[in-house]
């Protein structure tokens, strides 16, 4: 009798799990499919997206997200505009450039990731350098990259600094932090984060001093998509920022948990350099324009601001409005 019971439950137990399979499969098929190129490899501004990913919140909004790692802000918004990638993260100062640089102007942004540029003043503690006029009389270690994009440029006219004064040494090559910590150069433009932080681990440091806090700021990370992808797509664009916003809000209340989901997809990753970000990235989402808004809420002012620097120390071809380069309406507000 048991032998025949067992015989009878095979084919149902059989029939039941390919109907679960059929059914999973069903379900696999009913998800908008939305491939995602980030500006970078995954770093900690990007844990957010995999923690929503992780937790469902984008399955349940209905979308199967593939993640891939990028090369930079210019790789993503090329990949964007030929179609390859349906969203991307790129710097919204970046996609004003290519907009007018090479034609990029099917591109928008709809949500802004990283609103406070980390780019500063870093000097070692006793340099003397507190105010942004201390730079005056002294050595500025940089690349010519840096040199070239016009921000500390920027950041000298708008705080009355005569650069004049400032013995500019390029170093190339990413030898510049080395050139401070030896006593080469007096002073560098880097990010305060991880730059500053990498300078302090050898020795001490005065408080970086921000571009962003001293009037000079550029929008950065961004979700962007092409214009085409967002008229026949506005749903999947908007149910992408609210499971975001979601995945944002867990990786705030949840750090640990959100770090083990990170590096579960990203096992090559350095561990202690993402938690680092993590907990210094929350002091550049948001300006003074956007503070207590939702996240990824971008302030109009904080873009007609990176439209007339880049315009006005970049070289970058004046004409755009901030509603060519960006469209904050399928962000959820509340």
């Amino acid at each position: 009798m048991k032998h025949g019971l067992m015989r009878a439950f095979v084919p149902l137990l059989s029939i039941a799990l390919l109907s679960a399979t059929s059914l999973t499969q069903a379900n696999a098929q009913d998800l908008e499919h939305v491939k995602v190129r980030l500006a970078w490899i995954a770093g900690g501004v990007d844990v957010p997206m995999f923690v929503a990913e992780s937790k469902g919140y984008f399955k349940d909004a209905g979308l199967d997200v593939e993640i891939v790692d990028g090369n930079g802000s210019t790789g993503t918004i090329q990949a964007i505009g030929s179609g390859d990638f349906d969203i991307g993260v790129a710097g919204l100062g970046a996609l004003a450039q290519a907009q007018q640089a090479a034609g990029a102007d099917t591109i928008v942004g709809v949500a802004g990731l990283l609103q406070k540029d980390p780019t500063s003043i870093i000097s070692l503690e006793g340099s003397g350098i507190k105010t942004p006029k201390d730079i005056e009389g002294k050595r500025l270690g940089t690349d010519a990259g840096n040199l070239e994009d016009g921000m500390i440029k920027a950041f000298a006219e708008a705080n009355g600094v005569d650069m004049s004064k400032v013995q500019i040494i390029i170093i190339n090559g990413g030898g510049d932090r080395v050139a401070l910590l030896k006593g080469d150069v007096d002073f560098i433009n880097g990010w305060a984060n991880p730059d500053g932080d990498k300078v302090a681990e050898m020795h001490p440091i005065e408080t970086p001093m921000l571009f962003a806090d001293y009037g000079v700021n550029i929008l950065g990370s961004s979700v962007i998509v092409s214009k085409d992808y967002l008229a026949e797509h506005g749903d999947v664009v908007r149910s992408f920022l609210a499971a975001l916003q979601k995945g944002k809000a867990e990786t705030v209340a949840n750090p640990d948990e959100a770090l083990t989901i990170f590096m579960a997809a990203r096992p090559d990753a350095s561990q202690e350099g993402i938690k680092d970000e993590m907990e210094v990235m929350p002091k550049y989402e948001h300006t003074a324009g956007s503070e207590g808004k939702p996240y990824g809420w971008v302030a109009p002012a904080d873009i007609t601001l990176t439209i007339s620097l880049l315009e006005k120390y970049s070289g970058m071809k004046p004409g755009l409005t901030p509603d060519d380069i960006y469209d904050g309406s399928y962000l959820p507000t509340e």
